[in-house]
């Protein structure tokens, strides 16, 4: 969820999530008696912005003399390098934060072990129980060679040094094999039951932590609205440049730079899990 920040309203976003009301199984009957009423009870969640930036400084003359737009192509890098921020700000947040399961159902002989179907359908089926809404819809089978019917399903998000795993787990479906390819994100690998696994090369890697010191490999599986990122409204991205003239008194060298306000939360503990394993 992408929420935002209001302007002059402080530094902490408030967030209420109000829970579920028990069921009415009693039947009201014929007495005329009023039943009694429930409790409306609901969780706080508050969430503090902090501010991030970076820039970049040229010199006048590689402005001035270089047959490349220098000036343009930083700009490109930091836009880049500020959506990657977004993203590790918040791989962390969920890092240090989300509920975790251990693979066990592989054969790798440690703990946790390497990704298996086991292990997928167990955390699926605890989102599951927690009431998570999938966040895909189901994508139905056609009649096309080599290709297969999609659940509607969670996300998944990992590391890229998966892929070879999540190729050889019992019934993954590679994107290409979508009976329509066109509704796949284009960081997606394929889907393994009710996981649609997203992959990135800055995907959640703790080092050294299996029991025989491998690194644990952590795969976000998230339902909708577990988490969200709060931006401060007309901040989420400032791109700031600054000519060679405010530099100093000869004006050598130019700026140009970004700054963003954000803070990740999570909304609801049920709806995220970290599905831990190692490699094969």
């Amino acid at each position: 969820m992408l929420k935002q920040m209001p302007r002059n309203g402080g530094t902490t976003l408030r967030m209420r999530r109000y829970n579920p009301l028990a069921t009415a199984l009693v039947p009201l009957g014929n007495t005329g008696v009023t039943p009694p009423a429930q409790q409306l009870t609901a969780v706080d969640i508050d969430a503090k912005i902090s501010f991030y930036g970076s820039y970049v400084i040229l010199n006048e003359q590689v402005t001035l003399q270089s047959q490349d737009p220098v000036l343009n192509e930083a700009a490109a890098r930091l836009g880049v390098s500020l959506r990657q921020t977004e993203d590790e700000l918040t791989r962390d947040m969920l890092a240090s934060t989300a509920a975790f399961i251990n693979c066990t159902a592989g054969v790798n002989g440690d703990n946790p072990t390497e990704l298996t179907r086991s292990d997928v359908d167990d955390v699926v089926r605890a989102l599951l129980g927690n009431d998570a809404y999938t966040i895909m819809d189901n994508i139905e089978g056609e009649d096309k060679f080599g290709t297969a019917p999609v659940r509607d399903a969670y996300f998944a998000l990992c590391h890229t040094d998966l892929t070879k795993d999540m190729d050889s787990v019992d019934g993954f479906i590679q994107k290409n094999q979508y009976p329509s390819p066109m509704n796949a994100l284009r960081s997606e690998w394929g889907a393994i039951g009710n996981l649609r696994f997203l992959v990135s090369s800055i995907g959640s890697i703790t080092a050294s932590a299996s029991n025989l010191g491998a690194n644990v490999y952590n795969i976000f599986c998230v339902g909708m609205e577990a988490y969200a990122c709060i931006e401060q409204d007309g901040y989420s991205a400032s791109f700031i440049y600054r000519a060679p003239m405010y530099d100093g008194p000869l004006a050598l060298n130019a700026s140009v730079g970004y700054k963003f306000a954000e803070v990740p939360r999570i909304l609801n503990d049920l709806w995220v899990l970290n599905l831990r394993c190692t490699l094969a």
